[in-house]
């Protein structure tokens, strides 16, 4: 079988080159220019908007993640995708943050905060924000390697995990560094296509493997109500549901970065609300169809595939219910199917780590280097910038993947080290674009506050001897805190101002 295997691996990732090379014809020729480079000249249309925006939070590290926790919780994980959906909903409906930014014409999101607050909030809110956001995306490589690796061991086609982690980011520098948001916008949309048709064709056909009502009764002799309720699964809980609500829909659609960006990509200002109304169906999606395949994993393993979930522990130790639905996936799937899905797990990791790459060391680039050296203006130095942090994160990528230790769920990692930016991010979008009152003070306050949020990661909490403290406890607090003082900042700031006066 390791003959025809790689014969079709080979055929599809020629086809799926090939698409991409024809996508990207005539897309970059005016790369040198500010709007062009960072911003794909300010001229996405509603449908591309919606199609970049899906692929960005669609990724094999998104895949993987929420595979992890439909096998670890069962059904209860649907309410992951279901928060997700409530708000993302709520931005669609309210353009929530998104509106006025785009108003503003701002091509990052660091930029806004110099427009509101003043230039050293918009280096020290960059340096958080980039802080926050390469953290967050230290797992992507190795995640998405294991999952390749997983997938294709079945059918006796081994790779090693670290060969697949230099490929994998060697080729996203490349093109990402080539044409700037431009090129990641046609990658996105081409990726985007291939993932949806690719995810809803693998349910569809293990669905034949494994039915929903023997899913349904494995989950309830082996979780119980547990694995149906979120509320009573132990690693859930109310406060739980809730930072999903907050997290997985409101922050991931409206506040963090490389969500937020594309309502800066968007011609028309009125399309802007659409295209988060219409991608909120696509954040559900992405949380629900791959914690589902999880599920149907967690069945055949406990029925059918006791003595392959065994080996997998032996293969993989702590990692082994990380590894379960893609090896599910290869021991099921016929061989055709499983390559074209290597493919499109292939491309989902790049639709997730392009937009990430470029979000980060643009920030780098645009809101910290070029503020501190006196180099707005200058297009050929801060596209050159970008590209030299690009190869940066992802050396620093490629090295975290390998010696990062936590104990955390994938997702709970993503939501922790995230929330180092959007916690006290979250405050002053919010604050500065709806509240008048807010300062200088206030901004630098919030953003200082929030960083406490890191004390929501295992290694952290083990330094700390508070490794009982739940990671949605610490997050709000983080807000609370950060909403705190930029409330007490700005009152401060505007009191001294009326004494002066």
């Amino acid at each position: 079988m390791l003959q025809p295997v790689l014969m079709m691996l080979a055929l599809f990732s020629a086809a799926y080159i090939i698409l991409l090379l024809l996508a990207h014809r005539g897309q970059v020729a005016h790369s040198d220019r500010l709007t062009e480079f960072f911003v794909a000249g300010r001229g996405l249309g509603l449908m591309s908007a919606v199609a970049t925006l899906g692929a960005t939070e669609i990724g094999l590290i998104t895949i993987a993640y929420n595979a992890q926790k439909g096998f670890n919780t069962g059904f209860a994980a649907f309410h992951i995708g279901i928060a997700a959906f409530v708000g993302c909903l709520f931005v669609g409906l309210t353009g929530f943050v998104v509106s006025p930014i785009r108003r503003t014409g701002v091509l990052t999101v660091p930029e806004y905060y110099e427009q509101r607050y003043g230039r050293d909030v918009r280096v020290l809110g960059a340096l958080v924000m980039a802080l926050g956001g390469i953290l967050n995306m230290g797992l992507f490589l190795k995640v998405a390697s294991l999952f390749i690796v997983a997938m294709l061991a079945p059918v006796g086609v081994s790779i090693a995990v670290n060969a697949v982690m230099v490929t994998l980011i060697a080729i996203a520098v490349f093109y990402t560094c080539f044409g700037g948001m431009r090129s990641v916008v046609v990658t996105d949309i081409v990726q985007f296509i291939l993932l949806a048709i690719g995810m809803v064709v693998a349910v569809l056909y293990v669905l034949s493997v494994v039915t929903p009502s023997q899913a349904v009764d494995i989950v309830g002799q082996q979780m119980g109500s547990a694995g149906f309720n979120p509320f009573e699964e132990k690693s859930f809980g109310i406060l739980y549901v809730l930072w999903m609500v907050f997290v997985a829909g409101v922050v991931s659609s409206a506040i963090w970065p490389t969500a937020l960006t594309r309502a800066l990509l968007i011609k028309r200002e009125e399309d802007v609300s659409k295209a988060y109304l219409i991608s909120s169906l696509i954040f559900m999606g992405r949380m629900v169809l791959p914690a589902f395949l999880g599920v149907l994993a967690f069945a055949y393993f406990n029925s059918t595939g006791a003595q392959e979930y065994l080996a997998l522990g032996q293969t993989y130790g702590e990692d082994a219910d990380l590894a379960a639905t893609p090896a599910f996936l290869g021991l099921v799937l016929p061989t055709w199917m499983l390559a074209a899905m290597a493919v499109a797990m292939f491309a989902s990791f790049m639709s997730t780590q392009d937009s990430y790459l470029f979000c980060w060391a643009s920030v780098l680039a645009r809101d910290v280097y070029a503020v501190l050296r006196g180099k707005t203006r200058d297009a050929s130095s801060q596209i050159f910038m970008t590209r030299v942090i690009i190869v940066l994160i992802a050396l620093y990528e490629l090295y975290w993947g390998l010696i990062y230790d936590g104990k955390e769920d994938i997702w709970d990692y993503l939501a922790v080290s995230g929330s180092i930016y959007f916690c006290s991010g979250t405050i002053l979008l919010a604050g500065g674009l709806y509240w008048k009152g807010a300062t200088r003070w206030g901004a630098l306050l919030a953003l200082l506050f929030g960083f406490c949020a890191v004390a929501g990661l295992a290694p952290v909490q083990s330094m700390l001897g508070i490794e009982g403290v739940s990671a949605p406890l610490v997050g709000f607090s983080a807000v609370l805190l950060s909403g705190l003082g930029f409330v007490v900042g700005s009152l401060l700031e505007r009191r001294m101002m009326m004494r002066k006066a």
